[in-house]
This record gives structure tokens, sequence and C-alpha cells, in this order.
């Protein structure tokens, strides 16, 4: 077993099958093993699923057989007899699990009873916020309870809130396991200090190697990434210290990123500019090619953004990009293709379905398929929409000369359909850029995804390209086929060299 010393407060496991699967004791152990984490806070899915106090029975049962786990019970307020739960598992657990109408300031008074109960137990708390404005509810719930509350759920949809409540109440902690946007780590280290960020992976639900990847290679200095890894964690809930290893990324040979944007972007993320796009996936994954579409173009405006990445390619050698087409005007798809098709660097087409609030299977996507497969070049689809993949397979064979390529392997994130869909046509490809994805389904589509047509992309710089490079190098892609995955699929498909 590999041992970095690290500590990881968000793990679960849970049973085989069932609505709670996904999550094995023996499955987190691989995972343990495999990354380096010394001590794990765990938590049962069957008390999120089923019944509480079923669930925190089993887990600790789980933790009296591995002394690298630690129990955190999961409690609800569905049941009077919560409250007496709390008081019995305070000395047996290192922390309590709060989420749904369990989480601090978003139930009722059953809630605030419950909360006030687990909190006497002197053991910290972890609650799992998801909307923008969770964490400043959670703060003002918590705030005079006297012990430390962990936000789990931290995310760039809900960022600004997040640090914004860890300023105002000290008592805030935030761990790592959604921070899955660029800069989420030196941003939150700026902003609320090192001593307040812990590792999270969401493991074996989600691919550790993610947040490790993202912690390791943050711009900050190797005490504070110490910390973050496990020393504050060891402060705050208990657990034996001890030296942490700072182990160098796995960064690629060469690579072609084929999701990357040129911003500014609407979230709290690090811009780059686009001559610094490329020197910094270098640096933070090695990647040494990345194909760019303009966030502009997508959201608002596509004659400014695709004359901006136009413009940046002509002044980059090397650097390439999309053209974005807009199902919702195809006169001006027209237009901007005819102007700038040719134009260096211009290698292929984005097509934003949600951005353009255009399902896949709608006559406008249809309609601006038809003036791309003239174009011919590859494309590049954010999918929407029921039955996306069927409708994609349909236009795939209409034009079966044009390659398509699925943004995030799926709609946000990588699953069976998208994997489908490339088995289905010859000229369906896939990349799995996300923030949502989870480690069995990624595995499963890395072995169904035919290998010359699995493209490797981050959507950078909205995602930390190390984080979405951790979710590619938890997937079990075979050694022999690494370098077409990263670069030779890509290079071959845009043409590249």
């Amino acid at each position: 077993m590999t041992d970095h010393g690290f500590i990881d407060v968000n793990s679960q496991i849970g049973p085989a099958h069932g609505n709670a699967a996904g999550a094995t004791a023996e499955t987190l152990a691989a995972e343990r093993r495999a990354h380096g984490i010394r001590h794990s806070l765990v938590r049962h899915r069957n008390a999120l699923y089923g019944e509480s106090r079923l669930g925190n029975r089993a887990v600790l049962e789980a933790c009296e057989r591995d002394p690298g786990l630690h129990p955190v019970a999961v409690l609800a307020p569905e049941r009077s007899d919560t409250l007496d739960q709390a008081s019995g598992l305070g000395s047996r657990v290192a922390g309590f699990w709060l989420e749904g109408e369990a989480l601090p300031g978003k139930g009722g008074a059953a809630t605030d009873r419950l909360v006030r109960a687990a909190a006497a137990t002197g053991k910290p708390l972890i609650a799992a916020i998801r909307a923008y404005g969770d964490a400043s509810a959670v703060g003002a719930a918590t705030a005079g309870l006297g012990v430390p509350v962990v936000l789990s759920g931290w995310h760039y949809i809900n960022s600004v809130d997040v640090l914004a409540a860890a300023r105002h109440w000290e008592h805030l902690f935030v761990e790592s396991s959604r921070a899955a946007h660029l800069g989420a780590i030196g941003i939150a280290v700026r902003e609320i200090g090192a001593e307040r960020v812990l590792l999270g992976t969401e493991a074996p639900i989600r691919a550790m190697r993610s947040s490790l990847n993202a912690i390791l290679t943050a711009p900050i200095p190797d005490d504070a990434k110490r910390a973050i890894l496990g020393g504050n964690a060891a402060r705050i809930f208990g657990l034996p210290a001890g030296p942490i290893e700072l182990p160098e990324v796995r960064r690629l040979a060469r690579a072609v990123d084929v999701h990357t944007h040129s911003g500014p972007l609407r979230w709290d993320v690090t811009d780059l500019d686009f001559p610094d796009l490329v020197p910094e996936l270098a640096r933070l994954t090695g990647t040494t090619h990345a194909v760019s579409s303009s966030i502009l173009a997508i959201n608002s405006d596509t004659e400014a953004g695709n004359l901006e990445v136009v413009e940046g390619c002509a002044r980059l050698p090397g650097q390439v990009g999309y053209l974005v087409a807009d199902p919702n005007d195809l006169d001006a798809t027209r237009d901007q293709i005819r102007r700038w098709g040719d134009a260096p660097g211009i290698v292929g087409i984005k097509v934003h379905c949600e951005g353009s609030s255009r399902h896949t299977g709608t006559s406008q996507i249809r309609d601006v398929f038809r003036i791309l497969a003239d174009y011919g070049r590859p494309v590049k689809i954010h999918n929407d929409g029921p039955e996306w993949e069927q409708h994609l397979v349909r236009i795939a064979r209409d034009h079966p000369r044009l390659p398509i390529v699925i943004a995030h392997g799926g709609l946000g994130f990588p699953d069976r359909p998208g994997a489908w869909a490339t088995v289905q046509a010859d000229n369906i490809h896939l990349e799995m850029s996300s923030s949502f994805a989870t480690l069995e389904r990624v595995r499963e589509v890395a072995r169904t995804v035919p290998r010359h047509k699995f493209l490797y992309g981050t959507d950078a710089p909205l995602l930390d390209p190390a984080y979405v490079l951790g979710t590619y190098q938890d997937a079990q892609i075979p050694e022999d086929q690494q370098d077409d995955v990263y670069f030779g699929n890509a290079a071959r498909l845009y043409g590249l060299t």
C-alpha cells in the first residue's frame, strides 16, 4: 500500500446492489491503497438512501474492521428519536453528516434541534451544500455552536458564496471533492487561508486523483499543500497526525486537449488569455496542443467571439480553434464559415445545444449540421434534451463523412448513452471533460468507446485541467492506448502535428 499520509474527509461505502450501490468497502479500500490515503472519514450510503440507524450501525462495524476508516454518522430529522442517535453516537464517530432536510439553516425547528444535538457532542459537522446561498445559510445557522463545520459541495456554481460565508464565519471549512474549477484551491487559500481547506474526494464514487492533482498542482506553498492534504483534518477531527508526502503529479508526455475555451468566464475561475492557455495547460498537465472555442461566442456574441478566436490563432502559430455555430442564426453561421472557415488554425466547429436552447433532436440542430457537413471539419457538440444520443446517431448517419465529437461524454458527464453512440456510428468520437464524472461510469465509458475514437478534453479554463486529468488517470485506460487517447487520435482527427 502506498501511504502518503493523506486524510480524506469525504468518502462513503454502501451495498453492492440497489439504489445505494456503487461504493463497496472493497472498492474504497482499493482506491485508498492506490492513492496513498492513510485515513478516510466515511459514511454509509444506506443511511442516506434507506434508514439512518441501519446505515450508521453498518459504518461503525466497517470501521471496526479497518483502522484507516473513521465513521461519520448521517443524521436525518424524519424520526423523533434521531436526537437520541446524535447524543448516543457522539463518542463513537468522528463527525456528523447533514444534508437535505437536515442541512442547517434550510429546514425547520426539527432540523435546528437536530443540529444543536449533534453539535453538543463536540464533534464536527459536515454539511452537504448544493445551491448558491446554502453556505451562508449553514454559516448563520451554526454560528455559536462551538464546533467546526465543513462545507461539502463547494463548486464553481456556488464558490463565491461559499468563500464569502467562510470569510464571515470562522468556524466554516471547505473540502475539495467538487472544487473542479481552475484555480479553486489557490483562490480559497488566498481568501480564507490554507488552514481551512481540507482534502475531500467523494471516493469511491468519484476519482480520487482529481482532487489530489488539483491540490498538488495549486500555486501555493508546500506547507499549505501538506495542511490541506492531511494536517488540517488531523487537527479538526482529532485523528493521528503523521508525515505527509507530496508526490509528483504524473503529467503527460504530449496531449491534445480538444475541449478548451477563451474567456473571460462568468464564474470565479482563473481567467487565461489566449496566449497563456497552452503554456498553463503544459505546466499543469503536459498538454502540447489545445483546441479552443470562445465563451463569448457560446453565451452571447458569435461574431465577436469567433473573431477573437480567429485573431488569436493567427497571432499564435500552433494554437488552433473552433468556430461556434449558432443553430438559431443559420445565415450568420454560413457567413462566418465563409469568412473564417479557412483561416489559419481554425480546425473545427463547436455546437452548444444548451447555450442555444436547442435540444439535439430539434430541427434547428439538424439544419445547422447540414451546413456543417458541407464544411466538413470536426464538430464538437454539447448535447441536450431527451434521447439526445439517438438523435445524434441519426445526424451522424445522415452525414457519415463528418467527424462528430461528444463533449463531456454525455449530458455534462461521461455516461452510457455517449459511449453507446460512439459504437453505433463510425464518425462519432467522445471526450470526458466534467466536474460531475463518477468513477464507475468513467471506467465503463473507457472500456466501451472504440480506442481510435476516445479523446482527451478538460473544459479549461472553466475546469482545472489537472482535476480532469485525474479522472482520465483513474479511468484504467490500458497503457498501450494512452498515447492515442491523449494525443494520437485527436492529432489525426484535427490534422495536427
